[in-house]
């Protein structure tokens, strides 16, 4: 079973955070080791983006030799930072308006179909329900560190 209204709670939650996203704040690195905004932004949309594909594919079955996501190589190499801010929200946005979409869609016969992976199979109603908690974790992520860069810009 997929929980629709999580879903969607989840996706308002982010939405409402870039929208009261300042310009100056989105490229701003509080550590050498810390993601901007932007990259946070970035990292989501190859989530649901590689989500797409998992969800699109087991609509119609089984999913076996799948490759995974790995985020801090796809951070770093597609260079969020030096992309305007305006189209990261917008793309993540459209994207998950789109898989809300896909989510109230889903045949009911296809929620059981897997994905294989070497450490067992994780099925379709699975994986929708964990992407929108990994959007919730990442909200938590992304609301402290517009804290700390709103902190670091009043400081001056």
């Amino acid at each position: 079973m997929i929980d629709l209204d999580k879903a969607t709670l989840a996706v308002a939650g982010f939405q409402a955070l870039l929208n009261r996203t300042p310009p100056e704040a989105v490229n701003v690195r509080v550590s050498s080791e810390a993601w901007t905004l932007s990259e946070i932004v970035g990292h989501l949309i190859d989530s649901a983006s590689n989500n797409h594909q998992r969800f699109a594919r087991l609509r119609l079955g089984n999913l076996d030799g799948f490759p995974g996501y790995e985020a801090e190589t796809w951070v770093r190499a597609q260079d969020h930072d030096s992309c305007h801010f305006t189209i990261l929200s917008q793309l993540w946005s459209a994207y998950n308006a789109f898989l809300l979409h896909l989510a109230e869609t889903i045949p009911h016969t296809s929620l059981q179909n897997a994905w294989m992976k070497p450490e067992g199979p994780l099925t379709l109603g699975f994986l929708v329900n964990d992407y929108f908690s990994h959007l919730n974790l990442h909200a938590e992520h992304y609301a402290k560190r517009l804290a700390e860069v709103e902190t670091a810009l009043a400081q001056g």
